[in-house]
């Protein structure tokens, strides 16, 4: 009960700040999206493949193990910190100078002065790790909210005062510079990090083998995730990666920003059970369960409403986005519950097994995509084989997770997804019968924003009603605060 207790404090702070940065991020980009055109997010995009790629190198995967580990003094975290600035400094100046490598590959001179600038948005980045994870650890949930959702106001507007001023993808560059920036000096100050005199290596070495799986899966993960955007970059073009990229980020909003709700509190608060792994697998169950009842109908909404959503939050320049977005919503629901997962190895203290998980499932998602860029050259196809390469990753790790590392029976998971069916089957049905019904003129704003509406409260009367023993205690409260009043 403890556990849960715990997990439901730290969930309902980070959802509120989380969701608060959901809407502030769509309001952004839907104007952003009006004055910017696809080639100009393309752009953005590929150099944003690249970035990723640095902050996980600024990582190594000393963020993990500053959670796990419990007796990290002070001495080691200053320690830390200080290899953390000569990492900074070695990765911008290889940003900047990778640039033009980039600019090479993609015969484009304009990615050298792009480059140059993101370099300080890396070198940011990797001063944060250690006092964000500090934060984390200290399960400081709140503080980290205000300060993600604060910096991200500030530099959506300053991005969209930017691209209205005419400075093009340069507006995207530096809002996440300025981000970048402001998020560490508000991480330090807040995580009270002490610089110590001197250096030692000692507390890096104590979780070395930790870590080092943990990076190798961080840049595996990332190859099999990114190597989409490269491709078409490079074969597609920046108006198809402009495009895919807006599917693939409509896709994730649900996938990042609502098993991020939970991911953030899992690892330190069971990192504290790693010895008892039939405590983390009943924790971890009820989370899925969770997950599940949120992410089924997810997908079958965002499939449904893909052109309301399209046409109010992208507009009318963006409508190659729909048959893409339909593909990719069916993965939602698998990846909101796959992306748990890492938690629970790192918690299980399990990173090797992360590690070897990893290199099957980046193995199918490269070929699937491989296939779909060069074969098939095709976004649609390519989607189309990222949706099975996600369904077949799902099925590999948690083979791994429950049968190797937590030693349960993996059938205790299929059984509760197959108890969500009937509500999916019944949210479908009903989908077909209002689309028939309705068939909203899709060029009127208003009947797009009904249809939305309707689809909206199908979703939530249809899962409320399948699942109703978890919100009927939210209903005896509702009563008892009316009957007080």
């Amino acid at each position: 009960m403890k556990v849960q207790q715990e997990i439901k404090k730290g969930a309902i702070i980070v959802f509120i700040t989380r969701y608060s940065g959901i809407l502030l991020g769509l309001g952004v980009n839907s104007v952003l999206a009006r004055l910017l055109s696809p080639t100009e997010f393309g752009i953005v995009g590929v150099v944003t493949v690249f970035i990723t790629f640095f902050h996980i190198l600024s990582d190594i995967g000393l963020g993990a193990a500053i959670v796990q580990k419990q007796d990290f003094t002070n001495k080691d975290l200053s320690d830390i910190f200080k290899v953390s600035v000569l990492i900074a400094v070695v990765l911008a100046v290889a940003f900047a100078s990778l640039s033009y490598g980039i600019a090479f590959f993609f015969d484009d001179q304009v990615y050298i002065p792009i480059g140059q600038l993101l370099a300080i948005q890396v070198f940011f980045s990797a001063l944060s790790i250690v006092p964000k994870n500090m934060l984390i650890k200290a399960q400081a949930f709140k503080i980290m909210g205000f300060i993600d959702v604060g910096t991200s106001a500030f530099t959506g507007l300053l991005a969209v005062i930017l691209a209205y001023e005419d400075f093009s993808f340069y507006s995207i560059i530096w809002r996440s510079i300025a981000y970048s920036g402001i998020v560490f000096v508000f991480y330090f100050f807040k995580s009270e990090l002490k610089i110590r005199p001197g250096i030692s290596f000692t507390g890096i070495r104590g979780v070395a083998k930790y870590s080092s799986y943990q990076f190798a899966f961080n840049c595996i993960n990332y190859f099999s995730r990114n190597l989409d955007n490269i491709l078409i970059g490079k074969y597609i073009g920046n108006a198809g990666l402009g495009l895919y990229n807006q599917a693939y980020q409509l896709m994730m909003y649900p996938v990042s920003n609502l098993t991020h709700v939970i991911t953030p509190v899992i690892h330190p608060i069971l990192a504290k059970y790693q010895d008892n792994k039939a405590v983390i697998f009943e924790e971890y169950m009820k989370i899925v369960k969770v997950l599940a009842i949120l992410g089924l109908p997810i997908s079958v909404f965002i499939y449904f409403a893909s052109p309301e959503i399209i046409h109010l939050f992208l507009g009318e320049k963006w409508l190659e986005v729909i048959p893409i977005l339909r593909i990719l919503s069916i993965s939602i629901w698998v990846q909101m519950i796959m992306s748990s997962t890492g938690s629970i190895f790192q918690a299980a203290g399990r990173t090797d097994l992360l590690f070897t998980g990893g290199v099957v499932c980046g193995a199918i998602m490269v070929l699937s995509i491989l296939f779909g860029v060069l074969y098939f050259k095709s976004l649609e196809e390519t989607a189309i084989l990222l949706v099975v390469a996600f369904y077949l990753n799902f099925a590999v790790i948690f083979y791994v997770l429950i049968h190797n590392v937590l030693h349960q029976n993996i059938f205790r998971l299929y059984g509760l997804l197959a108890r969500q069916i009937p509500s999916v089957v019944v949210l479908t049905v009903a989908y077909l019968i209002e689309a028939h019904i309705a068939r909203p003129q899709t060029s009127g704003t208003s009947m797009l924003i009904i249809s939305l509406g309707i689809k909206l409260c199908l979703m939530g009367l249809v899962t409320g009603l399948f699942n109703f023993p978890l919100i009927e205690p939210y209903f005896k409260k509702l009563s008892q605060l009316k009957g007080k009043s």
